[in-house]
């Protein structure tokens, strides 16, 4: 699970010792990487019983930049979804969301609990930054078929050329052009390039 992530999840794992659910890069639903550490027990449940569509959390994560502690919430709960955290251990949380707005704009969140003490607001800041060190960095990684073709068209290169040196398709690079651009938030090739040559990612090891 997302190595480069080993640092940062050992913070989150001691600042949220009960466990800790984190979704990036959230376009229309679905994010692009989760990272879960609750108890199974819990997630088991909250699957059976639904309670993600009455979540007072993820309700706020989707609507709000910032961070809150789960007491901010509570009023907004009429399921119970917090008692149930809190009978797995999880007696005291925050939530945490990010956004971006590029094309297409990213959502990260997070939900971190523990079982002792409500988190302080320099805590909450700190797992916020941690949030946005993940949050930003999996959308400057791109791929090594993307990275050959940025080369070549920065190169100078045009498609026709560009799919003969690589042994494709014309259509395939314009696809890895395409995504390319999602991962970085541009509009257009010549953005994606001029973006990707600021970033350093078209760099080699020589």
């Amino acid at each position: 699970m997302a190595k480069q992530f080993e640092q940062e999840r050992t913070l989150l794992s001691q600042m949220a010792p009960a466990g800790y659910y984190i979704a990036l890069r959230m376009r229309f639903f679905a994010p692009e990487t989760e990272i879960s550490t609750l108890p199974p027990a819990l997630m088991q449940k909250y699957c059976i019983r639904g309670l993600a569509l009455e979540d007072p959390m993820l309700q706020w994560a989707f609507r709000n930049q910032g961070a809150i502690c789960w007491t901010g919430l509570s009023d907004r709960d009429p399921a119970g979804v917090l008692a149930e955290y809190g009978g797995h251990g999880l007696t005291y949380g925050a939530v945490v969301s990010i956004m971006t707005h590029g094309r297409p704009p990213l959502r990260s969140f997070g939900i971190f609990g523990r079982p002792d003490r409500i988190y302080s607001e320099a805590e909450m800041t700190r797992i916020g930054q941690i949030l946005g060190q993940m949050h930003r960095s999996e959308t400057q990684i791109l791929t090594q078929r993307q990275i050959d073709v940025l080369r070549l068209l920065a190169e100078g290169h045009r498609y026709k050329k560009i799919a003969h040196i690589l042994g494709i398709t014309e259509s395939a690079v314009k696809v890895r052009l395409k995504s390319a651009a999602l991962r970085l938030g541009a509009r257009t090739a010549a953005q994606t390039l001029r973006m990707a040559v600021s970033a350093g990612l078209l760099q080699t090891d020589e």
